[in-house]
């Protein structure tokens, strides 16, 4: 597998499958503590490679084939990974974005509302570093004052939170409130209604954050977060023929 060197020194693996035909390219964003090579991002490849439409998959810094240096890493050189990959490719985009990758492809949307004519959110997860604050344990906050880091776990999912990760990350914190996010290409919000990490009331709550006209928000009663299943399958494929105009 290639790697991709940034701007900030990381090197992590990619893949690029160039459009055909003057079609867009789908841009995937992996969630915390993920990569971009599960059932998610390969369903959206098989659909590129069916549809001639492009697709740049890749590990952000200290994760996935960098994961050793997952430590050294934090939101705000995600986001710059995630603005520079846009930068460097050419042609219209869909960012496809999965928990907190979601959070990023929001943040793309409105940083390079030029470039990015829709948004896919798989278990979108903006701002979800709040989310813990109140569930933290007094053994994890002295841990995190001590130790500079905890071990953050769900039903889903066990994370290691950083006090790096947290700064940074309240520093990309989105508004709260209706029409703050000043987002108008259209948004697709898949959501599990099973999802122990991210409450799907949350999902409402972020359509009604967005600007745009055109938003849809897909309960799937049966689906948790990760959204392997074949019904969160179906309606990624689904999403993805809508807002790629194939």
């Amino acid at each position: 597998m290639p790697k991709y060197t940034f701007k900030s020194a990381f090197a992590t693996d990619f893949e690029y499958i160039p459009p055909k035909n003057g079609c867009l390219t789908v841009l995937y964003l992996h969630g915390f503590c993920s990569d971009c090579w599960g059932k998610k991002p390969e369903t959206v490849k098989a659909f590129c490679l069916k549809n001639g439409v492009g697709l740049f998959r890749f590990d952000y810094a200290g994760h996935g084939s960098d994961r050793a240096n997952f430590e050294k890493a934090d939101f705000k050189i995600w986001k710059e990974q995630v603005l520079e990959v846009i930068d460097r490719l050419s042609g219209d985009l869909v960012c496809v974005g999965s928990s907190m990758g979601g959070w990023l492809a929001l943040i793309a949307a409105l940083e390079r509302p030029e470039r990015i004519k829709a948004v896919i959110g798989l278990a979108a997860a903006p701002n979800f570093v709040k989310l813990f604050a109140g569930l933290v344990t007094p053994e994890q906050k002295a841990s995190l004052q001590n130790t500079g880091k905890l071990v953050f776990g769900t039903k889903d999912f066990s994370y290691t939170i950083t006090q790096r990760f947290i700064d940074t990350a309240m520093a990309e914190c989105l508004p709260e409130g209706e029409n703050c996010w000043r987002i108008n290409c259209p948004v697709h919000l898949i959501q599990g209604m099973k999802d122990d990490s991210l409450p799907w009331r949350f999902a409402l709550a972020f359509a009604q954050a967005l600007t745009s006209a055109n938003v849809a928000v897909k309960l799937l009663k049966s689906s948790d977060h990760r959204l392997n299943d074949e019904a969160a399958v179906a309606e990624l494929e689904n999403s993805l023929a809508k807002l790629v105009n194939i």
